[in-house]
């Protein structure tokens, strides 16, 4: 799945609470975990696929993301998703884990009122950190520029560009997003966000991702999001759902 206007799915009830997650939602928050917390995020998904008469399934049997705050601005970020895809054209399919994601997230400016708040979230996926089959040729970085602002105490914008090599061709993928979160409760949150995919000699892929997010506890966060690929809005379909939790 690609991306191209993202934002934060944390609603601003979440912001007074102890947790603040990076799911659901294909857009990251730019809010940086405390110094020396722990926090998981996991989920499940499914998509499925069809162009030119070949039927692709991917079942995301476990996609998880580990934060640390390594300082009072910036935290270290750890991911990977243990994956089953099938063509059913030809019968094929694979099981496997997908290369290791290394990145940080950075703080850039808290915002003010009128100001955004800023932060610089960088990723590089390791080429041989995972199964053949889902692993690039070379390291694929990315480098996001992230953007909050709270517009009232119900809602809140998110705002994401920045660019993604996929580990094949020296081409970026320029990714851009726009992401409103509203507070429905204290407890339950929901989301509406647009992301893009600009390459270089291609067609851009525009979707539409919308879910909900319920604090079960101070720490505890679930969630569900389902996707919309505005290029293969007949032919392709995506959901979700997941859990975040700030373990110490």
């Amino acid at each position: 799945m690609v991306l191209c206007i993202l934002i934060g799915a944390v609603c601003f009830a979440q912001e007074e609470q102890t947790i603040s997650a990076d799911r659901p939602g294909m857009s990251t928050g730019t809010d940086v975990m405390p110094l020396h917390k722990v926090q998981w995020e996991t989920g499940v998904a499914f998509d499925w696929e069809h162009r030119g008469g070949a039927k692709q399934e991917t079942f995301t049997i476990n996609n998880t993301l580990f934060r640390y705050g390594l300082t009072n601005f910036a935290e270290i970020r750890l991911g990977m998703n243990f994956q089953y895809y099938r063509d059913r054209l030809f019968d094929d399919y694979v099981w496997g884990v997908t290369p290791l994601n290394f990145g940080t997230k950075i703080k850039v400016y808290e915002g003010t009122k009128y100001l955004p708040a800023v932060s610089f979230l960088a990723n590089v996926v390791a080429p041989h950190l995972g199964t053949k089959a889902f692993c690039p040729t070379h390291l694929a970085p990315s480098m996001h520029l992230l953007f909050s602002n709270t517009i009232t105490d119900w809602l809140g914008l998110g705002y994401q560009v920045g660019c993604d090599w996929d580990g094949f061709s020296p081409v970026p993928t320029t990714f851009l997003a726009v992401c409103f979160g509203f507070s429905i409760t204290d407890n339950l949150g929901a989301f509406v966000e647009s992301y893009n995919n600009f390459t270089r000699w291609q067609t851009p892929e525009c979707s539409l991702d919308f879910g909900f997010n319920w604090l079960v506890h101070r720490k505890v966060q679930l969630d569900v999001a389902a996707n919309i690929n505005f290029n293969e809005i007949k032919n392709y379909a995506n959901v979700s759902m997941g859990v975040a939790w700030l373990i110490n």
